[in-house]
Formats: structure tokens, sequence, C-alpha cells
């Protein structure tokens, strides 16, 4: 005799109207299949003849899967499931894990209250956030489904962004996303069907994350990562700024680099509209420039192009030396952006330095 225990079911937050309740049964946890991806924007039809259920999206490889067989048809994919699908009161259920393979979708169990939180990304575009949005009322956030597009920065956080400034939130392997507002931890994701990040060789890479918003116990938010794809032609160009240090005094010389890469399968062309082929710049936190490499410097005004190649890289630097003294371009203690750029189209994202007082 099978034992069948009803599941509390809550989809990104919320617990969806079921035609019967999801169960525990066998060791899995069953969702009636209709219900619960409809919700999240598939189309579900039912081929009696061949007994098999068919997922369609706009945009997403039609998910094909039967009854009584753990084989799934995902495009020209084939892969398993733990467990068939099977009817249960005339309502085709399917194992919990299909929401991992095909939404991609995170779990987490609440034993004492026999209920399963599911946090699934919905067909279609997740709406574009911006990080200093979510830091300004993170508990507002929780749960809800974001894509940020920024750069991965590996496990190099920012000592002076809120979200990274006490460690990773779940485990050493989280990594960290910086865009033009700020940086914030990412905890998970294996990358779906776009790209899969190396640690150094990808440090700057342009990507695009979607997934929940999550609260550490230390109170600072952070992303449960559910799908990471990588933009093309000129938007996923690596421009990717470090310094050697983040904290400096006057007098002391800061080196810029500027890593640009290709990551793409394409070339791509870069063109410039003189001989001035990359740019560095330091602003304040009122968005004032205080120095400019180029500046009083002579390049000519002929049109220039450099072809990319696919994974071709190359690195460019500059060097200033912070001013001292009472002078009129002495700067006061406090943070500062450093940034650089290679076309109108491409520059990298603002790096914070704190330059202290003398």
């Amino acid at each position: 005799m099978k034992t069948t225990l009803a599941v509390v079911l809550l989809l990104n937050g919320v617990q969806i109207p079921l035609p019967s309740p999801a169960v525990l049964q066998d060791g899995f946890t069953w969702l009636p299949v209709r219900a619960v991806f409809q919700e999240l924007g598939y189309e579900v039809d039912w081929d009696a003849s061949a007994q098999a259920v068919k997922l369609s999206a706009t945009g997403r490889a039609e998910v094909r899967l039967w009854l009584g067989e753990t084989k799934i048809e995902e495009g020209k994919r084939t892969y398993h499931l733990p467990a068939a699908p099977r009817r249960l009161k005339g309502i085709i259920y399917v194992p919990a894990q299909l929401l991992r393979l095909v939404a991609p979708a995170q779990f987490k169990w609440d034993n004492e209250q026999k209920a399963l939180y599911v946090s699934a990304l919905p067909v279609g575009e997740v709406a574009q956030v911006n990080i200093t949005e979510i830091l300004a009322d993170p508990p507002a956030w929780v749960n809800k489904l974001v894509t940020i597009t920024g750069e991965y920065t590996g496990w190099q956080p920012d000592p002076f962004s809120l979200a990274t400034a006490s460690g990773p939130p779940v485990t050493r392997s989280d990594w960290t996303l910086r865009a033009a507002t700020g940086c914030i931890y990412c905890t998970g994701g294996e990358p779906g069907d776009s790209i899969s990040l190396q640690p150094y060789s990808d440090l700057g890479r342009r990507i695009e994350v979607a997934g929940a918003v999550q609260l550490a116990k230390r109170g600072f938010p952070y992303l449960r990562v559910q799908r990471i794809k990588a933009p093309a032609g000129r938007k996923g160009i690596t421009c990717y700024l470090t310094t050697d240090r983040r904290q400096y005094q006057p007098g002391e010389t800061i080196v810029m680099q500027m890593k640009i890469a290709n990551p793409t399968e394409k070339p791509v062309k870069l063109q410039f509209t003189s001989g001035k082929t990359y740019d560095f710049a330091v602003r304040d936190q009122a968005g004032q420039e205080v120095w400019r490499w180029s500046a009083g410097q002579v390049f000519t005004q002929a049109l220039q192009q450099k072809m990319l190649a696919p994974q071709e890289t190359y690195v460019v630097e500059a060097r200033w030396t912070i001013p001292t003294g009472d002078t009129e371009t002495a700067l006061a203690p406090g943070l500062y952006k450093v940034q650089g750029d290679i076309t109108s189209e491409i520059a990298s994202y603002p790096h914070i330095i704190h330059i202290q007082g003398q």
C-alpha cells in the first residue's frame, strides 16, 4: 500500500490553485503537471494516443514526456527523470525534479510544515532591475524574480558595497556580480543553456543573471541564480577594470588595468573615431571628473578599426599619481569611481577605490 502525504506547494512565494494537492509518495514530491507549468507560462497538451505530455512555449524547445517512462525529450536533447510520470485520481503528476530540468528551479523543503518552496523562472523575460533598487529595500525584494546584467567578478567582493562587504551568504564558492550600480553576491547557478563560467579566465565577462532575491542571516541581499546568459556581439565584450589596490594615500600612484576580450564565437569589429583606442577616468561620488588619462594628449584624427577575434584578449594600462598638499588639485578623502572605455558603446563598470586623507 503506497503512503501518500499531501504537500503544501508555494511557487515563487505564492500558493497557487491546484486541482489536486502536490503529494509525497515513494520518496518523491509529485506535482500536477498542467497546473504548475501553466502557472509558469507554458502550454500543456495531452496526447492520449501516445500517452504523452507536451510542454511548449515561445522561444523554448518543446518538452515531451510519457506516462510510465522516465525519458524526456527537449528539442534534440534526451535525458531522464528519477521517476516516471504517473496518473493519480485522473490527473497526470510528475516528479518535482522536472522543474529543475525545464525551468530551471530552486527548491527549499520545510519538513515541519510539509511544504515545498519552489523558485522557478516563468516563460518570457524577467524584469531587469538595478542593484541599487534591491539595496534600497532588501526585504521588499525577497523571493522576487529579477534579471541583472553585469560582469562576473569571481570571488572578489567589493569592500565598499553593502551587499558584498560581509562575505559570502551561503558557501565559499558563492561569486559576485558587478554592474553599473554596484555589486551583489550570487549563489548557485549552474549555467543553463548558455555558458560555463571559469573562476579566472572569465573574470569580467558580461552576463545576464536571472534568479530570486534572498536575504542572508546578516541582513544583506543576494541572488539565488537560476539562469545565466551571455549577451551577443558588442554587448558581450569583456571590458574589465581593476586597480592594484583598493585604498590609497595622496602621493601614491594608482595602477589601472583594463582587460578587453571577445568571449563569443564570432569576431567583433571595434571602431574608433581617432587614434585614441581607450581611456581611463576617475570621478568623485557626485560624478565630477577629477582626472582623465587622455587629457592634454594629442591623437590622430583618422578613423580606425580593430577586429577582435573569438577568444582574443588584450590589456591596456594607465597610472595616475594622486595629488598632494593644499593645491587646487588636492582631493577630499572619500570614495572615488575609476572607469575606462574602449568606444562609445563599450565601457567598463565603475570600480570603487578609497582615497584617504593625508
